[in-house]
């Protein structure tokens, strides 16, 4: 997203009309692992009046981003004021890879009695990426620790943080063997028997029925006993 905001803040007693135009860049990324963000850039003036531009972008499955832009107008003792004095929102629309929207505009004026305090805002949008991969896939686990059993050296138990919604099972990988077992939906432990003794370092995959997420990366101790 690329355009410019303009805050202005009515005269006052002693203080004539103040008025700022910024220029913005705003960039977010999206994948089929975090398919929602938002854009925003905001100015305040006068000390008081604040003017905020959000973007909310989502990534469908058929790679299209929909936008839907709104500006909001805050007015109160401060810029950190949450005092909502006015907002427009424009209707949705749907940006396909190497596609740009260009030409949005969107004005706001303070609604309360006796101010005239506005925003506006023009900006660019442009969907930069190209056609996807793995779409549906379920998000890749994250904090693999592997713990060997003192009592019994031969067990070993693989733990991990679920960052998946959608997943239908996990596939547990033990890179020093070169063989993998299966763990149900929602699992975050497995328990493998009858290890040799020495180094084993161990990886953990979600799985759904449009693919299955990376596995989670050996660069630390703890996915290694």
């Amino acid at each position: 997203m690329t355009g410019n905001l303009t805050v202005s803040d009515a005269p006052s007693l002693g203080s004539g009309r103040t008025t700022r135009t910024i220029p913005f860049t705003r960039v977010v990324k999206l994948s089929h692992d975090k398919t929602s963000d938002t854009l925003t850039a905001s100015s305040c003036v006068g000390g008081e009046t604040r003017g905020v531009v959000s973007v909310a972008v989502n990534l469908r499955s058929d790679e299209m981003v929909v936008v839907n832009p709104s500006l909001k107008i805050f007015e109160g003792s401060d810029c950190l004021s949450n005092d909502l004095d006015g907002s427009v929102r424009l209707i949705q629309q749907g940006l396909m890879p190497g596609k740009s929207l260009v030409g949005f505009q969107m004005n706001v004026e303070n609604g309360e009695a006796g101010s005239d305090d506005y925003a506006r805002v023009n900006f660019d949008l442009k969907h930069a990426g190209g056609k996807g991969i793995g779409i549906g896939r379920p998000a890749e686990p994250s904090n693999v620790v592997a713990t060997r059993d003192p009592a019994d050296p031969t067990r070993v138990t693989v733990e991990w943080s679920d960052q998946a919604t959608d997943e239908t099972h996990y596939t547990i990988f033990n890179s020093t063997l070169r063989q993998a077992k299966g763990a149900p939906k929602d699992a975050t432990s497995f328990v493998w028997t009858g290890l040799p003794l020495g180094k084993q370092c161990f990886q953990v995959q979600a799985n759904n029925a449009m693919g299955a997420s990376d596995f989670t990366p050996v660069n630390s101790r703890s996915e290694c006993v």
